[in-house]
């Protein structure tokens, strides 16, 4: 009586198998690391609110920057830049309050270990006692190092 799969055909078909059950891993992996970030997002968002320092710090890599828009005395627009270390040193001298931070329509492009989220925040709080009440379109880059997802620049433009 023959075999109904010979030997090569038997580790064919596990390759198959594999392929396939790597195939479906890739294709089902992007969605839960997009579900990661996102509920990083509104963690995050969430601990500034609460003026969590120690949540609010550690979604932040070492090398984080901050990038704003802003228009001087001249009516040109420039850069602004705030590191890590002082943007957290405002939340937790409360020189920058925030009463409320929502976030929504975000969307998570993944490129390998680098995801961008694109959303619309709206925020309603103080810095330095004047108003610092805005909403408008933001851009979050992450990058996956030692298997954790950090961020690594925030673009208000």
């Amino acid at each position: 009586m023959t075999p109904l799969l010979s030997k090569s055909h038997l580790v064919c078909a596990l390759i198959c198998l594999g392929i396939c059950a790597v195939s479906t891993f890739s294709q089902a992996h992007p969605q839960s690391e997009s579900a990661m970030i996102l509920a990083a997002e509104h963690a995050w968002a969430q601990a500034a609110v609460d003026r969590d320092i120690a949540t609010f710090s550690k979604y932040m890599s070492e090398d984080y920057r901050l990038i704003e828009v802003s228009t001087g005395k001249d009516k040109q627009s420039r850069w602004d830049v705030t590191t890590k270390s002082e943007w957290v040193e405002k939340v937790r001298s409360a020189r920058e309050k925030y009463d409320s931070v929502e976030i929504h329509n975000l969307k998570v492009i993944l490129n390998g270990d680098v995801a961008t989220v694109t959303g619309e925040y709206s925020q309603k709080g103080t810095t330095d006692g004047k108003d610092n009440s805005a909403a408008g379109l933001y851009v979050d880059t992450w990058v996956k190092r030692k298997g954790q997802w950090l961020l690594v620049n925030s673009v208000f433009p």
